[in-house]
């Protein structure tokens, strides 16, 4: 199974386990689903979504506005990247700011 780019395709390892459980099964539908099942997510990468769109909702709840992120030469972690829009939160007066930590 090639990918577009002529290269083995990412859920190549999940196809052959899960063609192999079905050939060496008799009830493949019951003894394989965990194989079906992950060669189904690595196909439609549904669980993933699920996960990064629980993320951001939560950031958007809790005005996250940046993650740190670890730098590897420093062994330590920096400030992310800001949004464009981020002033209009912090120009705001203080009783007008939600503080979502106390």
């Amino acid at each position: 199974m090639l990918s577009i780019s002529l290269q083995t395709h990412p859920c190549y390892a999940f196809h052959q386990r899960m063609i192999n459980c079905v050939k060496g099964e008799e009830f493949a539908s019951r003894m394989c689903f965990a194989e079906m099942d992950d060669w189904y997510e690595c196909k439609s990468r549904r669980k993933h979504r699920a996960f990064h769109n629980f993320i951001n909702s939560e950031m958007d709840k809790l005005k996250i506005y940046s993650l740190p992120t670890y730098d590897k030469s420093t062994d330590t972690f920096k400030d992310g990247p800001l949004p464009k829009d981020v002033d209009s939160y912090f120009n705001k007066g203080a009783a007008q700011q939600n503080y979502y930590s106390q």
